[in-house]
C-alpha cells in the first residue's frame, strides 16, 4: 500500500483512500406516532433506521385493560402474516402499518397501547409504548353529562358584550359562585356598557346572574359612582372580588384629588350611608344592596395625612370577605405608625396592615413583643395575596423585609427569618415556606400551635410549590427530580423530571395549578411527555389521583388527543386574575372531588370541533358523570364552531356548572355578541317553537278578519261568472289530432342516475 502511494506521488497521481463505512449496529427507532385514528382503524407510523444491516419492523398493538394486566403479551401483530422488510441502510425512513379491518378491527370507544419493535442480525429493539383510543360509533355532537348550553347574559347588553378577564381596564372580575343548586348557581361578570336599571356610571359596569327555574336573571350591581376618580389601568373596574358565594362584594370608591383634578372632597362622593370619610380613599363592601365603607371617621382620626395624599389599598380577604386585609402607610389606629414624607402625605415604603372586619379595623403587622407598628424597618406585605388569611381571620402570615411573621389573635410570631412564604391551611395552623440552606432551597412545614417547623425536603432542590390541601396534611413541590406528594410524612413521586412543572405552576396563589381540598388529585401544566400521550412538546394539561372509587393514585393527560394523534395546538388553564393592583381571584378549575378538570384547548380533541380556535373542554374520570370509558372521557364545553372560539372561565365547586364566554349563538334567543354561558349538568330551558318559513305567496301578510255578517251580506250573490278559455276552435269531422310527441321518448331533467 505504501509503495503503491509512494509511485503515485512520483507520477503526480492523486490517490484518494476511502474513508472507513461505519459500522453496522442495532436499529434505530427515532419516533413512533399514530394518525387517522377511527373507530375501528388506525394508521402506526414510526421512524426508524436499519443502521447499516437487513432489518425487519412489526407494530404491537393490545387494549390498555390488556397492558395494564400483561404487558404487550398475547398483544396483535402488525403486519399479521410476518414482519414487514426496512432494508439494511443507514438513513431514517417513515414506515406505516394501518390495523383494521378485515384482519385485526379494533373495537370503537377503546383505548389501546401500541409500539414498534425492529430487529436486525445485531438486535431487536422496542420503541416507547403510547397510547390511542378509537372514537365513538356516533359522530353527532353531544354535551358530556348530560349538559345543557344556558344564556347568562342577558339579551339586551345595550349594543355592548361581555368583556373576558382583566380586559376592563387590565382588571375586571368574573367569579362563579361554589353552588350549583337550581336556584342558587350564580356568576359575576362586567362590561365596559351599561345596561340594565344601573345606579351609577363607573368606567366598568358590574352584573350579578342568579339562575331560576325558569331562566337567568340579571342585576346591575355598579354602585352610584361616576367614572371621574377612576384611573384607565388598573383602576377602571371599581369590583375587586366577590364572597364564594356572591352574597357580598368589594370595590374600590376611586382615586383621590389629585394632578389634573382641583379640590376636595373626591369627585366620587361617598356612598349615602356607607359612613365613609368625606374626601378620603374608600374600599366598601356590598350586601343585599346597601354599601359600608371599610374605613370610618373614627379610623381617620388617627391619621395626619390629608384627603389628597390619602392612599390606601386593597392586599387580601378571607374567601367569605368576612376579613379584608389593607395596606396603607398612614395610621388608621391608634397603635399604627405614620412616617410623613414632608409633602402632607406618608412614606410609602412604610406601609402597616391592617384587618377590617365586622366594621372594626385593626392593625396586625406588629413585630413580636411591641405594642405599635414598626413600618420603618423595610417594605411590609401581606406574605401572599392568597391563602396567607385564615377563614376566620385570626391567622395572617407577612413579611417585613424578607422575615416571615404570623400574626396569630393577639400575638406575632416570627415564622422564618429568610423564608419564602408558599401556602397555609384553611385555618392557618400550618404553613409552608422555601428557606435555603447551604446553598440549597428546602421547603418547610410549620405549626402554629407549638411553633415548629420541619424540613420536608432534607436533600434540597426545591424548585416550587404547586400546592397544598386544606388541612396542611398534604403538599405537592417540584424539586430537582420531578414534582412530588408530601403526604403525612410519606413523600411519592407524581412525575419524574427536573422541569417536568411548566412555567407558571408555582407558586400556590398566583399558578395555574390546582389541588383538591382533600390534597387527593393534582392539576399541573407541563411539555413534558408524562402519559403514553405524543404531546409534541406542547403545554398539555396532567391530572394526578386515584380513580373513581378509590385506588392508587394514576396520571392521566387530560388535554392529551384521546385518539393519540400528536398535538398540533396546547392546552391552558386560567391563572390566578388580576384585578386593579392584586391578584385576587382563582377561577375553579378542579373540582373539588378531583374527577373533572375544565381547560382551553387550540387542538382538536373531539370530531365536532371544526373551528381550528381555542375551545372549552372537560376531562371527566371513568364512573364520573355519564363517562364509561377508561380511564377517562374529554367531551366539549363549548360548541368547537364559533368564529373566535370560546374560553373558560370558572365553574361550580362540584363541576356541575361550567361557565365560558364565546361569540356563537348557542341557543335561539341569542342574537349574537360575546355572551356568558353556562354548560349544566341536566341543564338547557325549553325554547318557543320557531316559526315555520314561508315561500312565494304565503310570505303576504294575513288579509283582516272578515266583518261580522248584516242582513245585506247575507244576500245570495249571483256568483263568479263562468270560465272562457280564449282559442278554442271546433273540430272538423274526421279528423284526429295526435299528441304531441308521442312515440318519441323525451330527455328528463333533473339529476342523473
Amino acid at each position: 500500500m505504501r509503495a503503491r502511494a509512494l509511485a503515485a506521488l512520483a507520477t503526480g497521481a492523486l490517490l484518494l483512500i476511502a474513508p472507513a463505512a461505519k459500522a453496522a449496529g442495532p436499529p434505530i427507532i427515532a419516533e413512533t406516532w399514530v394518525e387517522d385514528v377511527r373507530d375501528d382503524s388506525a394508521l402506526l407510523r414510526a421512524k426508524i433506521s436499519a443502521n447499516g444491516a437487513a432489518t425487519t419492523y412489526r407494530f404491537e398493538v393490545t387494549t390498555q385493560a390488556s397492558f395494564e394486566a400483561k404487558g404487550f403479551s398475547g398483544a396483535t401483530l402488525i403486519p399479521v402474516d410476518k414482519p414487514a422488510p426496512l432494508g439494511a441502510g443507514s438513513a431514517f425512513f417513515s414506515v406505516g402499518q394501518t390495523i383494521g379491518p378485515p384482519q385485526s378491527p379494533l373495537q370503537a370507544d377503546t383505548q389501546y397501547r401500541y409500539r414498534v419493535s425492529a430487529t436486525n442480525s445485531f438486535q431487536t429493539v422496542s420503541g416507547p409504548d403510547h397510547i390511542f383510543a378509537t372514537q365513538g360509533s356516533g359522530l353527532t355532537f353531544q354535551l358530556p353529562d348530560d349538559r345543557g348550553w344556558e344564556m347568562v347574559s342577558p339579551v339586551d347588553k345595550g349594543g355592548g358584550a361581555i368583556t373576558p378577564p382583566e380586559s376592563l381596564f387590565e382588571g375586571g372580575d368574573l367569579q362563579a359562585s361554589t353552588s350549583s343548586g337550581p336556584d342558587s348557581a350564580a356568576i359575576s361578570y362586567g362590561s365596559s356598557t351599561s345596561f340594565g336599571a344601573a345606579q351609577g356610571a363607573p368606567p366598568a359596569s358590574q352584573y350579578l346572574s342568579t339562575r331560576t327555574a325558569s331562566g337567568w336573571v340579571t342585576e346591575n350591581v355598579s354602585a352610584p359612582l361616576s367614572s371621574a376618580a377612576y384611573g384607565d389601568k388598573p383602576d377602571g373596574a371599581p369590583y375587586r372580588l366577590f364572597s364564594e358565594d356572591l352574597s357580598k362584594g368589594l370595590l374600590f370608591g376611586g382615586l383621590p384629588c389629585r394632578g389634573e383634578v382641583v379640590g376636595c372632597p373626591a369627585p366620587n362622593p361617598v356612598l349615602p350611608g356607607s359612613g365613609a370619610p368625606q374626601g378620603f380613599m374608600a374600599y366598601y363592601l356590598r350586601s343585599a344592596g346597601s354599601y359600608a365603607s371599610l374605613l370610618d371617621a373614627t379610623d381617620l382620626s388617627h391619621t395626619a395625612v390629608s384627603p389628597e395624599a390619602f392612599s390606601v389599598s386593597f392586599a387580601g380577604a378571607s374567601e367569605d370577605l368576612s376579613h379584608v386585609v389593607l395596606s396603607s402607610c398612614a395610621a388608621l389606629t391608634a397603635n399604627a405608625t405614620e412616617i410623613p414624607d414632608g409633602s402632607g402625605g406618608c412614606l410609602a415604603i412604610a406601609q402597616n396592615l391592617y384587618v377590617a372586619s365586622g366594621g372594626s379595623l385593626k392593625a396586625i403587622s406588629l413585630l413580636p413583643g411591641e405594642s405599635h407598628t414598626t413600618p420603618a424597618e423595610g417594605l411590609m406585605a401581606l406574605a401572599a395575596p392568597i391563602g396567607a388569611i385564615s377563614s376566620d381571620g385570626s391567622r395572617v402570615y407577612f413579611s417585613l423585609g424578607g422575615i416571615l411573621f404570623l400574626r396569630d389573635g393577639s400575638q406575632t410570631r416570627e415564622v422564618s427569618a429568610a423564608g419564602e412564604f408558599q401556602t397555609a391551611s384553611k385555618d392557618g395552623s400550618v404553613a409552608f415556606f422555601s428557606e435555603e440552606v447551604s446553598g440549597s432551597e428546602h421547603l418547610f412545614r410549620y405549626l402554629a400551635s407549638t411553633q415548629a417547623k420541619t424540613d420536608l425536603t432534607p436533600s434540597g432542590g426545591v424548585v416550587g410549590v404547586l400546592g397544598a390541601s386544606e388541612d396542611g396534611t398534604v403538599v405537592y413541590y417540584q424539586d430537582a427530580s420531578g414534582i412530588h406528594k408530601w403526604a403525612s410524612g410519606t413523600t411519592s413521586l407524581v412525575a419524574p423530571g427536573s422541569e417536568v412543572a411548566a412555567s407558571g405552576s408555582y407558586p400556590p396563589a398566583t399558578s395555574t395549578s390546582r389541588v383538591t381540598p382533600s390534597g387527593s388529585h393534582l392539576a399541573f401544566i407541563s411539555t413534558k411527555e408524562l402519559a403514553a400521550y405524543d404531546n409534541g412538546g406542547r403545554r398539555e394539561l396532567y391530572l394526578y389521583g386515584p380513580p373513581v372509587g378509590g385506588g392508587a393514585p394514576q396520571l392521566h393527560c387530560a388535554s392529551c388527543n384521546p385518539t393519540g394523534v400528536k398535538a398540533s395546538g396546547f392546552a391552558s388553564v386560567p391563572a390566578t386574575q388580576e384585578n386593579g393592583t392584586t391578584l385576587a381571584y382563582r377561577p375553579r378549575v378542579l373540582s373539588q372531588d378531583g374527577h373533572r378538570v375544565f381547560f382551553d384547548s387550540t387542538d382538536t380533541l373531539v370530531f365536532s370541533d371544526t373551528n381550528s380556535q381555542a375551545d372549552v373542554y372537560q376531562w371527566e374520570a371513568y364512573g364520573k358523570g355519564d363517562c364509561l370509558v377508561k380511564p377517562g372521557c374529554v367531551g366539549s364545553i363549548s360548541s368547537g364552531r364559533g368564529n373566535e372560539g370560546a374560553s373558560f372561565i370558572d365553574a361550580s365547586a362540584d363541576g356541575a356548572d361550567a361557565y365560558f364566554i364565546t361569540d356563537e349563538s348557542l341557543v335561539g334567543s341569542d342574537p349574537g355578541s360575546i355572551d356568558l354561558y353556562d354548560a349544566r349538568v341536566g341543564g338547557g330551558f325549553p325554547e318557543a317553537p320557531k316559526a315555520l318559513p314561508c315561500i312565494g305567496d304565503a310570505c303576504q301578510p294575513l288579509p283582516e278578519a272578515p266583518e261580522d255578517p248584516d242582513p245585506t251580506t247575507l244576500i245570495k250573490s249571483a256568483g263568479n261568472p263562468a270560465v272562457k278559455y280564449f282559442g278554442e276552435t271546433k273540430k272538423k269531422k274526421g279528423h284526429k289530432g295526435k299528441k304531441k310527441g308521442k312515440g318519441k321518448k323525451q330527455k328528463r331533467r333533473g339529476r342523473g342516475r
